[in-house]
């Protein structure tokens, strides 16, 4: 922010010569209104700052909080119950399709055991 120049200070106009340059905005400003453009850059860098800051509070909050919650999680997650409710909802239905052929077929196995038997019995008392 320091060059010489003897150009009219920005913010005075032709009341005063400006002695320095801002490097940054390229105008000329005199000793009282330097100090009064510095300053407003100043305040104006704090707001960024302040503002930069806020964001990045607001980005990791939103990245801990949202990670569950955003909707395709939820569809997935949504997706994977129902997957598993049907899961088991056959496996049951296989259980139970297995306990009635098993049932019957274990039922006519000892009844043909049984007939066997009973022929047997019956051959042999002859």
């Amino acid at each position: 922010m320091a060059s010489l120049s003897k150009a009219p200070c920005a913010t005075c106009g032709n009341k005063a010569v400006g002695i320095f340059r801002c490097e940054g905005c390229l105008q000329v400003f005199c000793r009282k209104h330097l100090n009064e453009h510095r300053d407003l850059l100043s305040h104006q860098l704090d707001e960024i700052v302040l503002e930069h800051d806020t964001l990045q509070q607001t980005i990791v909050e939103n990245k801990s909080t949202k990670n569950n919650q955003h909707p395709v999680l939820k569809q997935i997650d949504e997706w994977e119950k129902n997957s598993i409710r049907k899961i088991q909802q056959l496996a049951e239905e296989a259980r139970q399709q297995l306990k009635e052929l098993t049932g019957t077929h274990v039922g006519k196995s000892e009844d043909v055991l049984l007939l066997l038997l009973f022929i047997y019995l019956l051959i042999i008392s002859i």
